[in-house]
């Protein structure tokens, strides 16, 4: 009897001290957890664990004592013109060494070693200037401006269309004020060529086309304003007031378009001076 009483007082001694022991670290947790911070439960960043406050903690002190230095103009074309240099000077060590036969094997991996280190540090500044660019259109997409300036070959194929459909117009209204008048020689291959085309293009657009020998009594007057290549196409406005060369040698349908448009943004400019000029 008196054996089991030892062991029994024994098993109760060690049972209290566990409790004891739990409480006192379920204590210590608490006061260390719920320390200002309104309890690991209750926080949002709960998820993370038991190390989730001391990284919280780690993190401010990070932020409060971080300062970046943004290197002035100056600073920054100095480093780079140092990283260049450094980069320069490698590069054409390599290559000498390379092209010493005397060379030992182990001078020139060194050699090399060192060239492909600086390369590759450049190599990570501009995929870091990559990434940097894409987040900064895609935080700002107005300085990317993708409508105007589209970067996938479906929304390049539409602007394509659209500009064309806009070019076109521009053609057609410019039909409305000015005639063509090309200028060509029976022996020029060029002008025989050419001929068709700007016929096409013409009849496309709705302009009136006359074509005229440069050796005839309109072609010295064309001669005159030094007109002496053919072919070439000159647009007359429908008043006669204005004559101008559009075209010269043998075109194709895109690029008499493109003058066109040209033409005729040179045709509102010059309008807008004589509009001002006038008050």
């Amino acid at each position: 009897m008196s054996n089991a009483r030892v062991i029994n007082t024994k098993s109760i001694i060690n049972i209290i001290k566990t409790i004891c022991a739990i409480l006192l670290l379920t204590a210590a947790c608490s006061n260390s957890v719920y320390a200002g911070v309104g309890g690991f439960y209750k926080c949002k960043d709960r998820y993370r664990g038991f190390y989730w406050f001391e990284d919280q903690r780690t993190g401010l002190q990070n932020i409060d004592s971080f300062q970046f230095h943004y290197p002035t103009p100056d600073e920054a074309q100095n480093a780079i013109e140092v990283r260049k240099k450094e980069m320069d000077d490698a590069r054409a060590q390599m290559v000498e060494l390379g092209f010493r036969e005397d060379t030992p094997p182990h001078i020139l991996r060194q050699a090399i070693v060192k060239y492909k280190k600086l390369e590759a540090r450049m190599h990570e500044g501009s995929i870091r200037l990559v990434h940097a660019s894409e987040m900064a259109n895609f935080t700002n997409p107005e300085i990317a401006d993708v409508t105007e300036f589209p970067t996938n070959v479906y929304a390049n194929k539409i602007k394509r269309a659209v500009d064309e459909q806009g070019k076109i117009v521009i053609v057609k209204e410019f039909a409305k004020k000015f005639d063509l008048l090309l200028f060509v020689s029976p022996d020029c291959a060029y002008c025989k060529a050419f001929t068709p085309v700007i016929t096409n293009f013409a009849k496309e657009h709705g302009f009136t086309l006359e074509t005229s020998n440069l050796n005839s009594s309109e072609g010295k007057i064309a001669q005159g304003l030094g007109i002496n290549l053919v072919p070439t196409l000159v647009a007359v406005a429908k008043d006669g007031n204005r004559l101008f060369e559009l075209s010269r040698g043998l075109s194709s349908l895109s690029e008499l378009e493109s003058s066109v448009v040209l033409a005729s943004n040179l045709n509102d400019e010059r309008g807008q001076k004589f509009n001002k000029s006038r008050r």
